[in-house]
């Protein structure tokens, strides 16, 4: 009996590239879609299945689809204040992307899909821990839009038979191995490490938030253990029909300084950060509550912020500070 195949699209990404990796030691085969416009050859030199074509291009998808069991769909825009800026780029890429990946798999009549979703979709909230039930009034259009694909997957998966998970990602952190870094210009882990490497000091966006040291406290989860909660969530959309939504955090909160007092532990140096002003459309905490993921797909995290920040740093020096 043949592996299943997945078409991992946004495959040669960050995150995208993680999880090709955990996909093939459980055992599938890759087919990996990306427009390589964030996404970097270097992470997937180990996957000959490689269609260079964008969300967009629905024929593109369509071919793409051929002889595929599952999707995994993580391609996005995703910086929360270019969205504010630029709205209808990110309508018109992450819900209108979603939307034709649903046309496409509807004329290859592949019905299983996990979609990657954001914790960006919830309000801001002072629970100690936000479920998969509370209030969803995004705060940027990235959120927006990205609450808008769920919705989509749910009312098409109703229809038309189609199994679904949403992972709704928190902060993601760390690298698997040196080579598989994160060169996103937006999170806030390279972010300071590009400033290191140029010698300047790294920003904090807003020290006056409701919070205990006054920076936007966040939930940062090794990206290891998110990719490895595609496969738990894969199982389930294969052994059910299902249509479900699951927070992917550690389930613990850290503060954007607590994270910038790891990393100077990490470099035996003191960042020193410069106080800007708060950034639009960004919720002063975000801690995920796990419950649900851990007792119904049985997935947990493993990993800590210090693994985060060791393996990330040794990523970012291996590739000379240039991801």
């Amino acid at each position: 009996m043949s592996a299943k195949k997945v078409l991992v699209i946004g495959g040669a990404g960050y995150i995208g590239a993680h999880v090709c990796e955990e996909l093939i030691a459980a055992g599938y085969e890759v087919r990996i879609y990306d427009d390589f416009s964030n996404g970097l050859r270097t992470r997937i030199t180990a996957f000959p299945d490689v269609v260079e074509a964008n969300i967009l291009d629905r024929a593109s998808l369509i071919k793409a689809l051929q002889g595929v069991d599952s999707v995994i769909h993580l391609a996005a825009k995703k910086a929360v204040e270019e969205s504010v800026a630029d709205p209808l780029k990110y309508y018109e890429n992450n819900f209108g992307g979603t939307l034709n990946i649903l046309m496409a798999m509807h004329e290859a009549n592949v019905k299983k899909i996990v979609f990657s979703s954001t914790a960006a979709v919830y309000s801001p909230s002072d629970k100690s821990a936000i479920t998969e039930e509370d209030a969803t009034v995004p705060l940027s259009p990235y959120g927006a839009t990205k609450l808008l694909a769920e919705q989509l997957i749910e009312s098409v998966g109703k229809a038309e038979g189609v199994s679904s998970i949403s992972l709704r990602y928190f902060n993601v952190a760390g690298s698997g191995s040196d080579a598989m870094g994160d060169n996103s210009r937006d999170n806030l882990v390279p972010k300071v490490y590009a400033a290191i490497t140029e010698n300047k000091r790294p920003e904090i966006y807003g020290n006056d938030y409701p919070t205990p040291d006054g920076t936007c406290i966040r939930d940062y989860i090794h990206v290891t253990d998110l990719a490895k909660a595609h496969i738990y969530a894969l199982r389930a959309v294969e052994n059910n029909m299902i249509s479900d939504i699951y927070n992917v955090g550690s389930g613990r909160g850290y503060s954007v300084k607590e994270v910038m007092d790891e990393v100077s532990n990490a470099i035996g140096k003191d960042l020193d950060p410069i106080l800007a002003i708060r950034r639009p459309g960004d919720s002063p905490k975000l801690i995920a509550s796990i419950d649900k993921i851990g007792k119904e797909l049985g997935w947990k995290p493993e990993r800590t912020l210090k693994e985060m920040i060791a393996s990330s740093w040794s990523a970012w020096r291996s590739a000379g500070g240039k991801r």
